[in-house]
């Protein structure tokens, strides 16, 4: 699915709820943060979404850190496209990136899925 295709289905909703996998996530976070798009389009892009399909999967915290994440790798390889990006950053798909910098209980906590937490382990970049 090519870039355009993929982001148009998530804006609209209609992104199948299967494909909405980490991979999507984080491709979704760089493709709108290469169109000038920050973290309030990400956040109401996420929360649109997962309304849309009924589901109450929003966590604030691991949003706005992996937003973080692709913004510092976006920043270090701007000219790469999204296979290149994907390629080049493997770590942005490992399940265990923010262990780096979170206990997984900070992540499990409510106050984690509702707000922002800093990391309570290493900063991010």
């Amino acid at each position: 699915m090519s870039d355009d295709t993929f982001l148009t289905a998530f804006l609209d909703t209609s992104l199948p709820r299967t494909e909405w996998t980490h991979t999507a996530h984080v491709r979704m976070a760089y493709l709108m943060l290469v169109r000038g798009d920050g973290l309030p389009a990400i956040r109401d892009g996420i929360r649109r979404y997962n309304a849309a399909h009924r589901s109450s999967g929003y966590h604030e915290t691991i949003t706005v850190a992996f937003v973080r994440l692709v913004e510092v790798a976006l920043a270090q390889t701007p000219e790469l496209d999204w296979p290149a990006f994907a390629e080049t950053h493997p770590a942005l798909f490992s399940p265990t990136v923010l262990e780096r910098h979170y206990t997984p209980e900070t992540l499990r906590s409510p106050k984690a899925k509702g707000g922002w937490i800093e990391p309570d382990r290493e900063p991010l970049p």
